[in-house]
């Protein structure tokens, strides 16, 4: 761990030297970082290891990184020739620093290091204990100090001998014959510790954990791996260099730990607080299969929240149990605060112990409200203000039903040159209400089967209302029946066997009229606006846990529509191209995309982020194209951001007028493949920087007027483009400046790259840079 946290700092500032160098042209090379030390003073410049018989040694990297570890002092970061971080601090030590090195000191200024500051004999006693670790138990170090003028460094030469390995494992017994059995049988099946094997001391600690999760499991409440020991044995062996492995119980255990303790008691407390006294007596109790309910008035329905319990009566404490009713109690969303505790009742004659297992709930405010005021600023030049409210109830029925009541009105209007134009401006206003409850509605009892959290079903009715002036009103009306469950705290299933959703679009203006006769696929896609199907997202995450440095996202998505209609009309002995459904044409298609992410983070507060996504839709049967809610589009603050939002693609279709506003209906596409990088960095506070590149591009499945289908030359039609940006990162709220230019971009007959940057050319400026403003990070 340590050697990865140390190639993280240094690739983290691997980048800031590029940037500054390529900045100031070098002109810090000539700067003599050695010059400001007192005179007899050296820089010290590290430690060499060098091990002896180093082609004989069969675990030559794990000791290398092991004596690495202990290899200390270490010297001044030195990349590229530039000790930029002791540069920086020795200018602000003889106040001569101005804002640039002040800034870099603060980042990642450092005092020197000095070869006489080095405590060898330190070092070797590490070096020598390490290696014991790891089973060199005759190892020797020897160092030798090497000088120059104004350096020096530390040239260890290292003998470890040869490793002590593992010849057997055995397990004295204490005459606790369940003890006993229990040990011995987890280490026959599951052999922590195999014959062959190099001694190493992180092991033996490894499976002394294991092994007291594992007796803790089976009920012994108070045993820890503090209770083992482990003793080797050489003189005994049979062979040179190996040891026989004995495993213990310490004769200063606790008599308790070799106790098992059954669950006696439990109580639950649904509405807990701190002035809540936890006394049954205090309050009504109600006892549901063993298990005692204590409120004072009915907050939560002792048969609604009975089912997220693990911990039953009877049964011998087991902390995995309590682990998932522990995440179970904490998907509800109900409970601020989720408290298992445990009180020991007596040791009874048998040799048994009794607990009683307290869980105290605080719960969340049942009721909020919330009101939004958003000043929206879109890539397609729209702006204007949007009012947004929400009603949530968390606990409906008492038994932790979520509604959430929601509504929205806004404004948009498009700036083109700072004058509002008339033609393009939108109000959009809708309403939602969504029901989520907590448990599995199905005729089948498919809920018990998840042990991490219960399925969630959600019920969700919607209307939208769109009036985009002098084009088109547009309802939509959207209703959906599923499921959501989590596996585990990595992943997430949302099915939604049923979704329907119907858009009505009525006032068509002449100009949409004109627009979709000269587009009949673009028609096509509008016409079809009853969308009956199932959908289906997959979503893995290591982003909920900060427990590594390379972290990944992964999402797919599968969305079908039509199928289940069509086949029962052709059972039906309906025919025809065009099937209706109370006088409707609906959609036939089957969408599928996935998104993958990587997150690494290059120190505390840089990262390298880069994505992958790709998705298709496959329109059949009763369609020749998806609708156009369906469609993918390329372009805009979360895409290629060198690009307007819907101005790129499919293909290499460009419209001839791309000022009236036809082009934000017509370029999208069934296909869409696209990649992003991006490197983030602190700049000050809470403001920080990113460096950025977009690939990508939209395409159709089946060709029309536009040229734009997908063909095995599609790797030449993937436009390019790079930026800058700023990011006001304030806890979880962050708004977003970015602004790019094209690097390679859609031409008269093909795709060109970016032969000039002119940017004192306002023309120039006006057609290829692209400013973008969003709410939280693009991905």
């Amino acid at each position: 761990m340590v050697a990865v946290k140390r190639r993280e700092r240094k690739v983290r500032k691997v980048f800031l030297h590029i940037a500054l160098v390529s900045l100031l042209g070098g002109s810090f090379y000539s700067c003599k970082t050695t010059q400001k030390l007192e005179e007899g003073t050296r820089l010290y410049t590290g430690g060499k290891l060098n091990i002896k018989d180093a082609e004989n040694i069969k675990y030559k990297k794990e000791l290398l990184e092991g004596l690495e570890e202990v290899n200390k002092p270490r010297p001044n970061e030195k990349i590229g020739g530039l000790r930029l971080g002791l540069w920086a601090h020795q200018k602000v030590e003889d106040e001569e620093a101005g804002f640039y090195a002040k800034w870099v000191n603060k980042r990642i200024g450092e005092d020197a290091v000095l070869l006489d500051k080095v405590n060898t004999n330190n070092v070797q006693k590490l070096m020598k204990n390490r290696m014991e670790n790891l089973g060199y138990f005759n190892s020797k170090v020897q160092y030798e100090i090497k000088k120059n003028k104004k350096t020096g460094f530390i040239k260890y030469e290292i003998a470890p001998g040869n490793r002590l390995m593992i010849d057997s494992i055995s397990f004295q017994r204490v005459g606790n014959k369940k003890v006993d059995s229990l040990i011995q049988n987890y280490l026959e099946l599951e052999q922590p510790i195999k014959k062959g094997t190099p001694f190493s001391l992180e092991e033996l600690k490894s499976t002394r954990t294991e092994i007291s999760e594992f007796l803790k499991k089976e009920g012994y409440y108070y045993f820890t791996s503090n209770n083992l020991i482990f003793e080797a044995d050489t003189l005994n062996s049979e062979r040179e260099n190996t040891a026989n492995l004995k495993l213990s119980i310490k004769d200063n255990a606790s008599e308790l730990a070799l106790v098992p303790y059954v669950i006696d008691n439990i109580n639950v407390f649904p509405k807990y607080s701190l002035d809540t006294s936890g006394d049954p007596k205090s309050s009504d109790t109600t006892n549901l299969k063993g298990v005692n309910f204590i409120q004072s008035e009915e907050f939560f329905r002792p048969d609604r929240l009975y089912p997220y319990l693990f911990i039953k009566e009877g049964d011998y404490y087991n902390p995995q149990k309590e682990k998932w009713t522990n995440k179970r109690l904490n998907s509800l969303k109900t409970y601020r605060f989720v408290n298992i505790r445990y009180r020991e009742d007596s040791v009874l004659t048998d040799g048994k112990g009794q607990l009683t297992a307290n869980v105290f709930l605080s719960p969340l405010s049942k009721r909020s409200f919330r009101a939004e005021l958003q000043a929206v600023s879109k890539s397609n030049n729209f702006v204007g203000p949007s009012l947004n409210f929400e009603y949530l109830n968390r606990n409906l029925f008492k038994g932790g039903e979520a509604l959430r009541l929601s509504s929205k009105i806004g404004y948009e209007a498009q700036l083109n040159s700072g004058d509002v134009s008339t033609n393009l401006s939108t109000i959009e206003t809708g309403v939602s209400a969504e029901l989520i409850v907590p448990r599995m509605i199905f005729p089948l009892p498919l809920g018990q089967k998840f042990r991490y959290s219960i399925p969630k079903t959600k019920f969700k009715l919607s209307y939208e209302l769109l009036n985009r002036s002098q084009w088109f009103n547009l309802n939509s009306f959207l209703a959906v029946y599923g499921f959501e469950w989590n596996p585990n705290i990595f992943v997430t299933h949302n099915l939604n066997p049923v979704s329907i959703n119907y858009i009505n679009i009525g006032n068509e203006s002449e100009a949409f009229i004109n627009l979709k006769n000269s587009n009949p696929f673009l028609a096509r896609s509008f016409e079809q606006q009853f969308i009956p199907g199932l959908n289906y997202s997959f979503q893995w995450s290591q982003l909920v846990r900060n427990i590594k440095s390379n972290r990944f996202y992964f999402s797919f998505n599968a969305d079908f529509a039509g199928n289940a209609l069509a086949l029962a009309q052709n059972i039906g002995g309906v025919t025809g191209d065009d099937k209706k459904f109370w006088g409707q044409s609906y959609a036939q298609f089957s969408r599928f995309d996935f998104d993958l992410r990587n997150y690494q983070e290059l120190g505390d507060d840089s990262r390298l982020v880069s994505r992958i996504f790709a998705g298709i839709g496959l329109p059949y049967g009763n369609s020749v194209s998806l609708p156009y809610s369906k469609q993918y589009f390329s372009g805009g603050p979360n895409s290629v951001r060198a690009f307007r939002i819907r101005r790129l693609g499919p293909g290499n279709y460009q419209p001839e007028d791309q000022t009236d506003g036809t082009s934000f209906f017509d370029q999208a596409g069934d296909i869409k493949i696209e990649a992003n990088i991006e490197y983030r960095f602190p700049l000050i506070s809470y403001l920080r920087g990113a460096v950025f590149t977009d690939a990508g591009n939209v395409w159709l499945k089946n060709e029309d007027n536009r040229n734009g289908q997908f063909t095995s030359n599609w790797i030449n039609e993937v436009a390019i483009g790079s930026g800058i940006g700023l990011r006001l990162d304030i806890e979880f709220f962050v708004i977003r400046l970015d602004v790019a230019t094209p690097i390679r971009k859609p031409g008269a007959n093909s795709f060109q790259w970016q032969d000039s940057f002119e940017l004192g050319d306002k023309s120039w400026r006006e057609e290829n840079i692209t400013w973008n403003f969003g709410i939280g990070y693009p991905f």
